[in-house]
């Protein structure tokens, strides 16, 4: 997707009594491009005090007619473009030259979109509202989209904010192919902004039986909380308990920092069972990988999930354990231990 910058006061606020022309104003800065074949292009409108917009996103040359990268290239001199989407047009004028340029811009709608729009059901657009189209580049083929797959019909603020956050038509026709007709233009909305797409429903699917079809606000959540499936197939791959993780033990998981190294180090210390609850236990109290390899160099192996915890809470180290095999203390069990160090207990005195 490319890149695309946007921020503005009073976006969708209701238009004013007594419409004022908008202040629209371009500038084009280089974009790594030597040739400049594509460039930084960052329109800028003013619609009222208080009610700024900058959209700014990397649009190759050909799509500001008139303008050539040569003459980009070149001296600075008078410049003219149009930047041409379904809802509307540009029409810039200013200086371009050395692989910058700046100007003023004009908005013409395209009544033709205007029609379309009604004809589906879809509100009359402001000219603040067809700018923002415009500027997203939202179009029929999003809206013929939504609709085959039967959608509620999108507002225009919705679609605006699909063409703000990348909600192509292959977006959401991939979504579907993979078993996911969201509720609304909304949902689809959350699903790009939290990179919820066709590769990692995929991905999450491919990595557990559990992960397979889930509910849209699970996947969110396991985005939101950065499950990769990369993480769930290391998790997976320690042993049987944990190849059918659910999305809510992943999640919890995540939250709580477990790692899949926590689980391996226990595993191969103990060679016992886990829960998952009791794995996020531990990760909760400081049990550590380094903590459970340290007891269990010290002939502590069979300590339970429970036991460990009980040990990080009250303070029993592998330090501690330590000097109480120095002083001929061996073999204590972790109640034992637990009680040494709530009665003070210190072999080094």
């Amino acid at each position: 997707m490319r890149k695309l910058i946007f921020s503005a006061a009073l976006m969708f606020a209701a238009p004013a009594a007594h419409a004022q022309t908008p202040a629209i104003s371009w500038s084009i800065a280089p974009d790594g491009a030597p040739d400049a074949t594509e460039v930084q292009l960052t329109i800028e409108s003013r619609w009222s005090p208080g009610s700024d917009s900058i959209w700014s996103n990397n649009r190759r040359i050909n799509e500001l007619t008139g303008l050539s990268g040569a003459q980009l290239r070149g001296p600075t001199q008078p410049a003219r473009f149009t930047l041409t989407q379904e809802a509307g047009r540009l029409d810039c004028i200013g200086t371009a030259g050395g692989l910058t340029g700046r100007g003023s811009c004009t908005l013409t709608p395209n009544p033709a979109f205007v029609t379309y729009l009604a004809a589906h059901g879809i509100d009359r657009p402001t000219e603040r509202q067809i700018f923002s189209l415009t500027m997203s580049g939202v179009g029929r083929e999003l809206i013929e989209a939504m609709n085959q797959l039967g959608y509620v019909r999108p507002s225009i603020d919705q679609l605006t904010a699909m063409g703000i956050h990348g909600v192509s038509p292959a977006f959401v026709r991939g979504l579907a192919a993979s078993g996911y007709r969201l509720s609304s233009a909304d949902d689809l909305v959350t699903f790009r902004i939290h990179g919820v797409d066709v590769d990692y429903i995929k991905g999450m699917a491919a990595a557990g039986p559990k992960l397979r079809i889930l509910p849209a606000s699970d996947l969110v959540s396991l985005r939101i909380h950065g499950v990769q499936p990369a993480y769930v197939q290391q998790m997976a791959a320690i042993g049987p308990a944990f190849a059918g993780l659910t999305a809510d033990d992943l999640v919890s998981f995540r939250i709580h920092g477990v790692s899949p190294q926590l689980v391996q180090s226990y595993v191969h210390a103990t060679g016992g069972a886990l829960e998952p609850d009791e794995v996020v236990a531990m990760a909760i109290h400081g049990v550590s990988p380094e903590y459970i390899d340290g007891m269990a160099a010290l002939g502590y192996r069979r300590f339970s999930a429970d036991d460990l915890v009980a040990l990080r809470i009250h303070g029993v180290t592998p330090d501690y354990v330590q000097s109480l095999q120095r002083a001929g203390m061996t073999h204590l069990t972790p109640d034992q231990l637990v009680r040494l160090r709530l009665a003070g207990f210190d072999a080094k005195r």
